[in-house]
Order: C-alpha cells, then sequence, then structure tokens
C-alpha cells in the first residue's frame, strides 16, 4: 500500500513538471490577456503551494550539506595550518640553534683574545652528552685524540672552568666536570691573591667549595675565585691562570679558618653549550 503511494505522487509530481514546461514553451508567444495565460496563472496558484512546501521540505536539508561543506573545509584549514606551524617551528629551532652556536663560537673568541690562549692549542669541541641528572657529573665531547686531545687537559667555557678530560677515544671524550667528588683545582681569590683549592661541595652539585684556605678572613662574599695555573700533585694537570671558577657566596663565622668557603659556579654545568680544550698545556 505504501508503494503504491508513493508511486501515485511521483506520477502527479512528474504530470505537474511536464505541464509547467508546456506551459512556459507556450507562454513565450501569447499575449498577457490571452486565455493560455489565465490557464498559466491558474496552474501557478496550484503548484506554487507545492513549490514553497517543497522548499521548506529541502531547506533543512540544503542547509546539513553546506554544514557538512563547512565542517570538511574547517578541516581541511586546520590541517594545512598545522602543517605551516610545524614548518614554521622547525625553521625557529634551526635559526635558534644557529644563533645558539654563534654566540658561543664569539664567546670562545673573546675568551682566547682575552686569556690569549692561542699557545694553549685551543680545541672547541661539542657536547654530545649532557649530565643525565643533578648528580652526573660527567659530559662526552666530540673532539678526541684524533684532533690532539689527551687525558688531563683543562676544558673550559665562555664562562669559566668547565673540567679536565679523563678518557679519550679518537672522536671523542670524557670530561669530568669540576664539580665531581675527584676534582681538585688550585685556585685564588682574585681580589687578594688568596690560595685554596676548590673541591665539590657535598652538600650541594651546584655548588663548590675553597678548602685550605690560610687567611679566611681575607675573603670575602662577591670575591672572583679563578685557576692558579699551579700543578695539582694528584691529578698531574696544569690550568692556565685566571679562568674564573665560580663566585664566593658564603664564608665561615669570623675566626673560624676551617669552615667551608662556599662558591657558586660561574658555570651552569646543566647548559654549558660549546667548550674548547686546552690541548698545549703540560700533562
Amino acid at each position: 500500500m505504501h508503494d503504491k503511494t508513493v508511486r501515485r505522487r511521483r506520477a502527479v509530481l512528474a504530470l505537474l513538471v511536464l505541464l509547467s514546461l508546456i506551459l512556459i514553451s507556450a507562454s513565450v508567444g501569447s499575449s498577457a490577456t490571452g486565455p493560455l495565460h489565465a490557464v498559466q496563472s491558474g496552474f501557478l496558484d496550484i503548484v506554487s503551494p507545492i513549490e514553497s512546501g517543497a522548499g521548506k521540505v529541502l531547506t533543512p536539508v540544503h542547509d546539513l550539506f553546506k554544514w557538512v561543506d563547512d565542517v570538511f573545509n574547517a578541516a581541511s584549514q586546520r590541517d594545512k595550518l598545522r602543517k605551516e606551524y610545524a614548518t614554521a617551528l622547525g625553521q625557529l629551532a634551526k635559526l635558534q640553534a644557529r644563533e645558539r652556536e654563534n654566540a658561543d663560537a664569539a664567546a670562545l673568541l673573546h675568551l682566547d683574545r682575552r686569556d690569549d690562549l692561542t699557545a694553549d692549542g685551543p680545541v672547541t669541541a661539542s657536547i654530545t652528552i649532557e649530565p643525565q641528572s643533578l648528580y652526573a657529573n660527567t659530559i662526552t665531547i666530540d673532539a678526541g685524540s684524533g684532533r690532539g686531545v689527551h687525558v688531563g687537559n683543562p676544558v673550559i667555557c665562555a664562562t669559566g672552568l668547565v673540567g679536565t678530560v679523563t678518557s679519550v677515544a679518537s672522536d671523542a671524550s670524557t670530561v669530568t666536570l669540576v664539580n665531581d667528588s675527584t676534582a681538585r683545582e688550585a685556585a685564588i681569590d682574585n681580589r687578594t691573591g688568596e690560595f685554596g683549592i676548590v673541591a665539590d661541595d657535598p652538600g650541594s652539585p651546584s655548588r663548590l667549595q675553597m678548602q685550605n684556605v690560610a687567611h679566611v678572613g681575607r675573603l670575602a662574599v662577591g670575591d672572583l675565585v679563578v685557576t692558579a695555573g699551579a700543578q695539582v700533585t694528584q691529578h698531574a694537570t696544569l690550568f692556565p691562570p685566571n679562568v674564573p671558577i665560580g663566585m664566593i657566596k658564603s664564608l665561615p663565622p669570623a675566626g673560624d679558618d676551617t669552615g667551608p668557603v662556599i662558591i657558586a659556579p660561574t658555570v651552569d654545568f646543566g647548559s654549558i653549550g660549546a667548550v674548547q680544550v686546552l690541548t698545549a698545556v703540560p700533562r
């Protein structure tokens, strides 16, 4: 029964469409007051409500298709913007890395000229393995025996003393940082010339201690501590003089010449950047 009703409706709709076409064709040559025009007007009076109803029915469908189209267009624009953003982000990362490398190179060049390190055979290297934790005190660099690096060579960066080469391969080396428990570096207070040995601070991996100071009272908070350029007997390492190590952060109480002198390193061991290995110093 339902199928018959549908077929009847389709037949009526087809007939109306056919009549519309016939009337449109015939109206081209007829006058505005002729009988055909009257028939056409009556027919339009019948068809118009149908057309209006069909329009109302089809409008939501049209809106749905438009919404789907808008969604697909928006998704396409989103994907395009994501790709453009990823490309821009990659370019930004490269530019920032290049800027950082250029800044490191300029700083090291300034250091060489300032401290006259050319005779010490500086070899510039990049860090390939950073400290793996706050308490890890070694790094790996991309310079080894193939570039003249040896065990015991001092390693510096633009901001100061980094550490000492402790193992070497042909194209890589391990550097033990100055804040390692095995490190001992001869140092002086740059203002007074007071001598001491810089070692790690067991209480904090981000600090150092200056030990064996004969006259602690001559030191002051804020003094710069630099390498003394003297032989460290235990490690057979000769550092050039005047490489910054750190700033005095705190002193023992007055009259206590045995308490620790706490130093804040000038080097941020978690973000060192490019380094130089001084390959021509005596070993």
